[in-house]
């Protein structure tokens, strides 16, 4: 050996980490981020026979937005009518891309299935919940929402093998000429950690709580707008859009990145299924369907006084799992009678009256002659009310980094970069400029799986 290239080795093994020496990279799967989407990866890896998997994590928990998720989960059931070229049609005409709206279509009608084989328990009726267009959406029941799923998925991790460490977040990725080779992350100390791996896996979420990065694309949401995570700006939100910064970094494309959702999600509402409540604006009048789809809710309570609407519904719907919450915190009350419930609302008794009356009938009826609302499951007129203030959240940024149907992230001219994946909201291009409710759980279940399938398989 000549002695310059003896001496390069032994630099070479003092300043590079462990990793780069190793023959063999560390890690068969490196996936960054333990909500929904990183979890379901995880476990799909395992799944495939992937032996050597790690989750990292920057926040102190798993379970990401999806702990947050009231729960509905969205599937294309046949039995009821619906299938799945129906719910990929719906997708596409919000703007979706065709090709990855069939595929989350598609490959939604297995989700139960799988999920219940880790110890989901689905409540066995399909609802409609707020913002999509058909009965297609499960749950659990639960009132503890998005968190029976990220119990399952990490017990399931966990039982596989799979590691996760908490606190550690991801910083950049490692590359080869074209190839992803590993991830760089910052130890509780500070100090950079490198990771070797063959297969990447981006799972950390959208970009909602990053104000200059959503400004970026869409000026007006400044920082007056707080994200459906974080309401009032004292608890955190990690939507940072850590993974879709590290994508482009070596070159990913991105799609989508001007589509932002805004719905009302953290006030006054306590339902999460259409047809058991009720909007009113500030004078205590309806002002738009409740069942319509969130674009156009978001349009209509734009157009509001104060951008805001009052939700209400009464003793007979069946609450959602934020309704403990809300009620202890006194975002959500509850009035004995009209006359009560219009003083707190300081509206007219009159006004509320004749809404509720005319909205009663036309419910009755199933029929709504001012909206176009098709969806009722009952009328709203058995005390207690149960009612609070709503406005409008981001909720979700549907831009993200190129995917194609397998979860391989794409360069701008539709070249796949090898060994990188993405899925979850970091992943764009799906829903379009509207994501449809439930949509997001199906999202980030459906590519995380195919995720961890691909990953596995290269």
């Amino acid at each position: 050996m000549q002695r310059r290239d003896f001496l390069g080795l032994t630099f070479l093994s003092a300043v590079l980490p462990p990793a780069f020496a190793a023959e063999e990279p560390a890690w068969d799967v490196i996936v960054a981020g333990a909500g929904g989407a990183g979890l379901a990866a995880a476990v799909s890896a395992a799944e495939a026979g992937a032996r050597r998997i790690v989750v990292f994590e920057k926040a102190a928990v798993v379970g990401g937005h999806t702990i947050l998720a009231s729960g509905s989960v969205s599937v294309a059931a046949g039995s009821s009518g619906d299938s799945a070229a129906e719910m990929a049609a719906e997708i596409v005409a919000s703007g979706g891309d065709p090709v990855l709206a069939d595929t989350l279509a598609r490959e939604s009608a297995a989700l139960p299935v799988w999920l219940a084989g880790m110890g989901v328990r689905w409540e066995p009726r399909l609802f409609r919940a707020v913002g999509s267009l058909a009965a297609r959406n499960m749950s659990t029941g639960s009132m503890r929402g998005g968190f029976e799923y990220v119990q399952a998925l990490n017990a399931r991790a966990r039982a596989l093998g799979v590691e996760i460490r908490l606190c550690e977040p991801v910083r950049s990725l490692m590359t080869d000429e074209d190839c992803v080779t590993g991830v760089v992350t910052a130890g509780s100390d500070g100090t950079e950690r490198f990771h070797r791996g063959r297969a990447v896996i981006l799972a950390t979420g959208g970009f909602g709580a990053n104000v200059p990065m959503r400004r970026r694309w869409r000026p007006e949401l400044d920082a007056t707008y707080r994200t459906t995570a974080d309401p009032t700006g004292m608890l955190g939100d990690g939507a940072t859009g850590d993974g879709i910064d590290m994508a482009a970094a070596i070159g990913a494309g991105l799609a989508d990145m001007d589509a932002m959702q805004l719905i009302p999600y953290n006030g006054g509402r306590v339902l999460d299924y259409a047809g058991g409540e009720i909007w009113l604006n500030a004078e205590g009048r309806r002002f738009v369907s409740e069942d319509a789809d969130f674009r156009d809710i978001q349009t209509a309570i734009e157009h509001q006084p104060g951008r805001m609407m009052w939700a209400l519904t009464d003793a007979k719907s069946r609450k959602g799992a934020g309704i403990g919450a809300k009620m202890a915190s006194g975002i959500v009350k509850t009035a004995d009678s009209i006359e009560a419930l219009a003083r707190a609302m300081e509206v007219s008794e009159d006004v509320l009256r004749s809404t509720l009356e005319r909205y009663n009938g036309m419910a009755t009826d199933k029929r709504d002659l001012d909206f176009g609302r098709t969806a009722f499951t009952q009328t709203i007129d058995t005390p207690p009310f149960y009612f609070g203030i709503e406005r409008l959240g981001i909720h979700m940024t549907l831009g993200g980094i190129t995917v194609d149907e397998r979860a391989r992230v794409l360069r701008p001219d539709g070249r796949i970069i090898p060994g990188l994946y993405a899925a979850g909201e970091t992943a764009g291009g799906i829903h379009g400029r509207n994501r449809l409710g439930g949509n997001a759980l199906t999202e980030a279940f459906v590519f995380g799986r195919i995720a961890g399938t691909e990953a596995a398989k290269y």
